[in-house]
């Protein structure tokens, strides 16, 4: 396999044609969609799904059959956890994302700051750039969010949005309030609630998640487990879905990612098929601190 720094120029104008063929192909409607799909995966899990403000599984208020879920989940916050993924559409790469874990002291107490930052690279930001960050305080003992805040800058779309989450079930944002059921969560934060689930094979997931103004419970299948090879080494994993019932992936794409067998729970892989192509995000490098 040849390293980037060993490709040659004729490889390099090659890429440089196709990435231009899928700045054509997803002109009009899609051009947009494919900026928020790159971000999609570059979040990971719950909070891809729902950041395209397009719902995973069942609005809430109108609820269906539910599995048995496992039991009761603790929310997985490690104090210097960084994740990071490169980001590939088709056998392009389009960017890079992370996932960042820090305690920090607030004057109303102490908090886990959470980071995700997601990014496109130089090649791809020639015809479309992608630079979001999404940040969500969660609250050090009750390990429910308290603060969340959204930059997106994709294109020329630009929007930031921020939510104060109080106790009771009342989430506050600059434009109202909105009343949601207690222990609703922010799309950044659900993600480290599901990774604090004891998971097995057939287990289904709902998470109450808000966004957008909007309330979800958000529905997780556990499907089956596999062996994953990454630059980090082999991980025994499991398969996740998230049931897609609306926006891009509904009907024309499928979403599966694969989280490690183990206390972590760390998504190392992710991978969708839609309409307009296929994205992959693959773990690159992980570093962890002293653990909740």
């Amino acid at each position: 396999m040849k390293r980037a720094s060993e490709t040659r120029p004729s490889d390099r104008a090659k890429q440089a044609k196709r990435v231009r063929a899928i700045s054509i192909a997803v002109e009009g409607p899609y051009r947009t969609n494919l900026a928020k799909l790159v971000f999609f995966l570059m979040v990971s899990l719950v909070g891809m799904v729902l950041v395209l403000l397009s719902g995973t599984g069942v609005e809430a208020g109108h609820p269906e059959p539910q599995a048995t879920p496992p039991p009761e989940a603790r929310p997985l916050l490690i104090d210097g956890e960084k994740l990071d993924f490169e980001i590939l559409y088709g056998a392009i790469p389009a960017g890079r994302a992370s996932l960042e874990v820090k305690g920090r002291a607030t004057s109303d107490g102490e908090v886990y700051r959470i980071v995700s930052r997601a990014q496109s690279n130089d090649m791809i930001s020639l015809f479309f750039e992608v630079d979001d960050v999404i940040v969500s305080e969660v609250d050090a003992e009750t390990l429910l969010p308290v603060f969340f805040e959204k930059r997106l800058r994709e294109g020329p779309f630009e929007r930031d949005e921020w939510a104060v989450y109080e106790p009771g079930g009342v989430v506050k944002t600059e434009k109202r309030e909105y009343d949601v059921e207690p222990g609703t969560r922010d799309i950044l934060s659900a993600l480290y609630y599901v990774r604090g689930y004891d998971l097995e094979v057939g287990d289904e997931v709902i998470v109450k998640a808000f966004e957008g103004g909007r309330s979800y419970d958000a529905r997780i299948r556990v499907l089956r487990r596999e062996t994953v090879r990454t630059g980090q080494g082999d991980y025994e994993c499991l398969v996740i879905e998230p049931d897609i019932v609306e926006g891009a992936f509904a009907k024309t794409g499928r979403m599966l990612i694969w989280l490690t067998d183990d206390a972590l729970k760390m998504p190392v892989l992710m991978k969708s098929k839609v309409a307009v192509g296929s994205f992959v995000a693959r773990l690159v490098g992980s570093t962890h601190g002293e653990g909740v």
